[in-house]
């Protein structure tokens, strides 16, 4: 705050101002843009001197700057509080404080302020008579008590004891995160609504983007812990928590019996016997028992043996049932289902992958869905900018076949049904299979497939046969194509006459097949 700025541009938006102050001297203004004019004209010219006079200046009196690392974090705070309290004698060394918070202006009561000890991270918030009670576990140091509360400047108390005995005390370190002073991402989940509360959000709006470190804590359930009701405003290095525990972060290990609900960030590794819940990112290893949910970025691994959530991933979702992200630069690998709204490396689930812009490969047993996929492999792929067409065909056999081919511009999955003409015991068949596009110049393609056909009489008898097609096509104008080629058929039971066998006397024979296609 004390550090020299100049501004030499007149007439320009307060947005605009500020971020060239802070390009030009490696610092960040933090501010809740609903309650700052950005697009407000500011005519100020040939200013040097402190951020603190130039802030006085630009904002004016309902207005409070306070410095963090990195920030000078600006606060609408048009009013002022007033502190009346006592202490108890000190009972086995805990301090016990009661007052009552008013308005200094018209000495109304003021409910929900927030009352906290910064160094040893107790807290507490005032009723609705305005009053609090406040228990401070310390010997011989010094008390600072602030008041916080939203609208309001902060108010600090300092008690000093009649002897200080250990006047040389670490200090402990904070960390400011931006935007942390409004509606958290935990009230996007209906787990973080059902486990928040309304001290919680008043806590969080009171105490905005302020959150202290502590080496660890332990806890049995939310609201039951070592650090009280200040854990949602604290980040552990090792958290603990026995059936479950609600804390701002952790940066280092957490391991809970049933859950961890962290306001902000997890970092390096956290793991829950069901699940998993963080407000905002986290980086490294994420498993848990059934589920894990990250509303803002994922970089590390996701492991859940039911499913996982994620804006942004970078790195690799691994689920028994169903992954979901909003964008992946990574893998999704899943038992059933794969959703990523945006862009994706890497899809691979037993059912179905739904995916934006996907760079990689998609591999599902059934169904392919994205805007953009090249290389989809799935019975059906069903891709934006790709390739769809229905064919009437005939082979060698003489079955006459209905295909529906599908997929992007490289990979292609195909599925048909078929009927022969000859008089044979097995009449109806059945095809799946995948191709590639191996060629494509102007209006010729050259298209390799590999198909499994059944075919059965619906009752009693049945054969398959695995195909290798070769397929050049022929596109005559925008949505009809000719396609024929030659085809090496692998029959493990066929009641057609076998022609050549090729070792343990299983049936290899040449075929054909051609057909008339509708593209779209």
């Amino acid at each position: 705050m004390t550090r020299e700025i100049t501004v030499n541009h007149a007439n320009r938006e307060l947005k605009d101002m500020l971020e060239a102050i802070s390009q030009e001297h490696g610092f960040y203004f933090a501010y809740n843009s609903k309650l700052v004019a950005e697009d407000s004209v500011i005519a100020l010219s040939g200013f040097r001197g402190s951020v603190a006079t130039f802030l006085d200046q630009t904002f004016g009196s309902e207005y409070e700057f306070k410095e963090a690392p990195g920030y000078v974090i600006i606060r609408y705070a048009p009013r002022s509080l007033e502190v009346t309290f006592t202490v108890e004698h000190e009972r086995k060394g805990t301090l016990v404080i009661e007052g009552r918070i008013r308005d200094a202006a018209n000495n109304a009561d003021i409910e929900g302020a927030s009352i906290y000890e910064p160094n040893v991270l107790a807290s507490t918030l005032s009723d609705a008579q305005g009053r609090f009670r406040l228990a401070i576990r310390r010997r011989d140091e010094s008390v600072w008590l602030r008041v916080r509360k939203a609208n309001y400047r902060d108010t600090t108390l300092v008690l000093l004891p009649a002897v200080q005995v250990h006047p040389e005390r670490k200090e402990r370190r904070y960390t400011f995160y931006p935007g942390a002073d409004g509606k958290s991402g935990l009230e996007n989940s209906r787990l973080g609504r059902f486990f928040s509360n309304s001290k919680r959000r008043i806590q969080r709006i009171n105490l905005g983007g302020f959150f202290a470190h502590s080496p660890y804590q332990v806890s049995l359930a939310p609201g039951l812990s070592s650090q009280g009701f200040f854990n949602s405003q604290i980040v552990n290095e090792l958290s603990l928590n026995i059936i479950g525990g609600y804390t701002a972060g952790v940066s280092g290990v957490e391991i809970a019996g049933a859950f961890n609900i962290n306001e902000q960030h997890a970092k390096h590794f956290q793991a829950a016997g069901i699940f998993n819940l963080v407000g905002h990112d986290v980086q490294g290893v994420q498993l848990a028992g059934v589920s894990n949910t990250v509303i803002n970025a994922v970089s590390g691994v996701q492991v859940a043996g039911v499913g996982n959530w994620a804006g942004d991933v970078r790195g690799v979702q691994l689920s028994g049932a169903f992954n979901k992200a909003d964008n992946t630069r990574g893998v999704q690998v899943a038992g059933a289902l794969n959703t990523s709204d945006g862009d994706a490396d890497i899809q691979v689930a037993g059912i179905l992958n739904v995916g934006g812009k996907v760079r990689g490969i998609q591999i599902a047993t059934l169904l392919n869905i994205a805007d953009s996929s090249d290389y989809p492999i799935a019975i059906v792929n069903l891709i934006k900018n790709g390739r769809k067409s229905v064919s009437a065909g005939a082979d060698e056999s003489g079955m006459l076949q209905l295909t529906f081919r599908s997929g992007g511009r490289v990979l292609y999955g195909l599925i048909g049904v078929g009927h022969h003409l000859a008089n044979r015991p097995a009449k109806y068949g059945i095809e799946a299979g995948i191709g590639a596009c191996l060629l494509e110049r102007n209006a010729y393609l050259l298209n390799v497939e590999v198909a499994s056909r059944t075919t059965t009489d619906l009752q009693r008898v049945s054969a398959s046969n695995l195909t290798l097609r070769l397929l050049p096509e022929l596109r005559i104008g925008q949505y009809i194509a000719v396609s024929a080629g030659p085809a090496l058929i692998y029959s493990s039971s066929d009641p057609a006459p076998a022609l050549p066998k090729v070792g343990n006397d299983r049936p290899l024979r040449p075929g054909f097949y051609g057909g008339l296609s509708f593209r779209w």
